[in-house]
């Protein structure tokens, strides 16, 4: 009892002992974890007859993006996004959101689209027969006059030549009529919305802060990702990506997300964290300081002559989290999605996914105890 005791008095005075970190310190030992994500993606979508047609997303207008059956032709036009992500572990494991590591669009919304797209088509198919039938039926009275008087007999005579050639305009006809029929009839039963199967089709690449990157093969090559787990649950925007070779660079820092649980802490570094209300959501402050190391604005941002750069930028938690977010003034644009939130001492509490629609100084972080809850998934 005495040594219990013992033991956990030094736990209690370790755990007293967290200071503060500077900014600086901060962005120094953890910004070598964080990657910036390159997402080159586009949508399949399989039709009912095993066929397959492809799109690159939904427009203002509402129509199917970029769309056309030649897979070779969508990869000319796949869409490309960035975003943020971080390593959790030592086995080349990358947190982020999962619609970072597969962009999401509206299932429905692209099916209707699709729906629609169909039916104008076959309307104008079913007037280009129509054009045909009218342009047949017209040969054929021309038909019925091509014949010429012998003024001297009275006798009628066909003219040959004439006769050869709408003949030859009837069978081009005949046969232009069956091809687009054809392609009439094979379009009925396409619309079935519960047999339309929509799928994005991502490749994924990283690149590493204090890094060079001058072409996509820099992102590809030597650092391809690929998803490993996205979560199940719609309210949860969280995603792993594994690198293929499966080994997080050495000098690369590993965020302890907490509760991986997978032996690596001693039991005193798990006490500590026990009594030190570590990563505990309900130990979060309102108007604490709060730091999301990212790439903003992905490239754009990330790119400078010295290679590129994760920016590091500040805030307050605005709301109490309530298990399922949190709310901070941590300013954030387009390619900050995945970025790692911490403390003033550095201790991970959650990962940016989304902004108050608006305004760039109100944003959602996923809380730690969630995050955890899907890595143990």
């Amino acid at each position: 009892m005495k040594k219990a005791i013992i033991v956990l008095t030094a736990i209690m005075l370790l755990v007293s002992c967290q200071e503060q970190k500077t900014p600086e310190q901060l962005f120094e030992e953890r910004a070598s974890g964080v990657v910036v994500i390159l997402n080159e993606f586009y949508y399949e979508l399989k039709l009912p007859n095993g066929n397959k047609v492809y799109f690159t997303g939904i427009d203002s207008d509402g129509d199917l993006e970029n769309f056309t059956p030649d897979e070779e032709q969508i990869k000319k036009n796949r869409q490309i996004m960035t975003g943020t992500g971080f390593f959790v572990d030592n086995k080349g494991t990358i947190m982020t959101n999962r619609h970072v590591a597969q962009p999401q669009l509206d299932k429905t919304q692209a099916k209707a689209a699709y729906i629609e797209l169909i039916k104008s088509a076959k309307s104008l198919i079913a007037l280009g027969l129509n054009q045909m039938q009218e342009q047949y039926a017209d040969l054929e009275r021309q038909k019925e006059k091509s014949y010429v008087y012998d003024p001297y007999s009275g006798d009628a005579y066909y003219d040959l030549d004439r006769m050869n050639s709408i003949d030859q305009k009837k069978a081009e006809i005949e046969e232009a009529y069956e091809e687009l029929n054809e392609t009439y009839e094979g379009l009925n039963g396409l619309t079935d919305p519960a047999s339309l199967k929509i799928s994005v089709v991502s490749q994924l690449g990283i690149a590493y802060n204090d890094t060079y990157v001058t072409s996509r093969d820099d992102f590809f090559r030597n650092n391809a990702g690929v998803v490993a787990k996205m979560s199940s649950k719609e309210d949860v925007d969280l995603a792993l990506i594994k690198l293929k070779n499966k080994t997080t660079p050495s000098n690369a820092y590993v965020f302890d997300i907490l509760g991986k649980d997978d032996g690596a802490e001693s039991i005193v570094e798990q006490a500590k964290n026990l009594f030190s209300g570590k990563n505990n959501d309900k130990d979060l402050k309102i108007n604490q300081d709060l730091y999301m190391i990212g790439y903003n604005a992905g490239l754009a941002l990330g790119t400078t002559r010295q290679g590129i750069k994760v920016q590091m930028t500040t805030g307050k938690l605005t709301q109490l989290p309530d298990g399922q977010r949190l709310l901070y003034s941590i300013p954030t644009v387009q390619g900050s999605s995945g970025s790692p939130i911490i403390d003033a001492y550095g201790n991970f509490v959650g990962v940016n996914f989304a902004k108050l629609n608006g305004s760039d100084n109100f944003n959602f972080g996923i809380p730690a105890q969630q995050v955890v809850s899907f890595y143990n998934e």
